[in-house]
């Protein structure tokens, strides 16, 4: 029997992706054993896609657009199983899903948090991958199935509405506490 063919591109990427994709996962499901069986997931399905002999231009990319599509279907299975409600980061609780650290005291980071999770799923699944994940716009767009261009304008105007909405913020607590 032939080998992988891709074998070191698999290894490279595992080397330099696969604690980027525990902690996206992380994030999305909370910490555990599903965590590492969803990133094994995600290096099966893509091994299967270069052993279809799919030409990769964005290797990083198409591993994080199989992990969202990995990180849906598990949300789909787990509602069907629990009925429970779609991940929100910002009501996570001990109950399996991720509490974000927040230094004690810090209203700012509280504040941006709150503000960020006012945007539209898409628009924080965006700055996610851009800023937590530390995709090139180039890989964002593989993942999401869209333009560069796109991503770029998106990212634009996610970043200029959560700098508008706190200093909207700022402004009127300022009024509130002369």
């Amino acid at each position: 029997m032939e080998s992988a063919p891709h074998p070191p591109l698999l290894e490279r990427l595992f080397s330099e992706s696969s604690g980027d994709l525990s902690r996206y996962f992380t994030r999305r499901h909370g910490a555990g054993e599903a965590v590492q069986d969803l990133v094994q997931e995600t290096f099966l399905q893509m091994a299967r896609s270069l052993e279809d002999g799919r030409k990769l231009e964005c290797a990083r990319g198409y591993l994080f657009g199989i992990a969202r599509r990995i990180s849906q279907a598990a949300w789909t299975q787990r509602q069907k199983d629990q009925n429970v409600v779609p991940f929100d980061p910002e009501a996570s609780n001990s109950h399996g899903e991720v509490a974000i650290a927040v230094m004690p005291g810090d209203d700012r980071v509280t504040e941006a948090r709150e503000t960020i999770a006012g945007l539209s799923p898409l628009q924080r699944e965006i700055l996610d991958l851009r800023f937590s994940q530390d995709l090139s716009y180039a890989e964002i767009a593989q993942v999401l199935g869209i333009p560069v261009g796109t991503v770029r304008s998106r990212i634009h105007h996610a970043v200029a509405e959560v700098r508008q909405r706190l200093s909207a913020d700022a402004s009127g607590s300022a009024h509130l506490n002369p």
